[in-house]
C-alpha cells in the first residue's frame, strides 16, 4: 500500500558505538548450537567501520559495522553481536560484560 516503509535492519552508527570500550569478563562464538570460548579479560571496540574485540592481548573477533547488529542480552551482562567477517562468514558472538550495566 505504500503507507509504511520495509526495515532495513540497519542498526544506526550511534548505537554501535555505544559499546565501544566495554570490558568483557569473556567471548563466545556459537556455531550450529555450540559454544566455543574465544577468550577471556578483554574489551569491545568499535569504529565507523569496523566491530573488533580483543581477549588477553589476541584480537579474537573483527567484522564490518555495515549490517552488524549489538543487542544487549535481557539479564543485562553481556551482548550479542551478529555481523559479517572480512572473508564474508556470518558470525555470532556473545561478549560477557565485567561489569554489569
Amino acid at each position: 500500500m505504500g503507507l509504511f516503509k520495509k526495515s532495513k535492519n540497519v542498526m544506526p552508527l550511534k548505537e554501535l558505538l555505544s559499546f565501544n570500550g566495554n570490558s568483557i569478563s569473556y567471548a563466545i562464538e556459537r556455531i550450529n548450537g555450540e559454544e566455543i570460548t574465544l577468550g577471556k579479560s578483554g574489551a569491545i571496540t568499535v569504529t565507523e567501520k569496523e566491530i573488533i574485540i580483543v581477549c588477553d592481548g589476541t584480537e579474537v573477533f573483527r567484522c564490518l559495522t555495515k549490517g552488524t547488529t549489538i543487542a544487549t542480552l535481557m539479564s543485562g551482562n553481556g551482548c550479542d553481536i551478529k555481523g559479517v567477517d572480512a572473508s564474508g562468514v556470518k558470525r555470532h558472538i556473545v561478549a560477557y560484560f565485567a561489569e554489569w550495566k
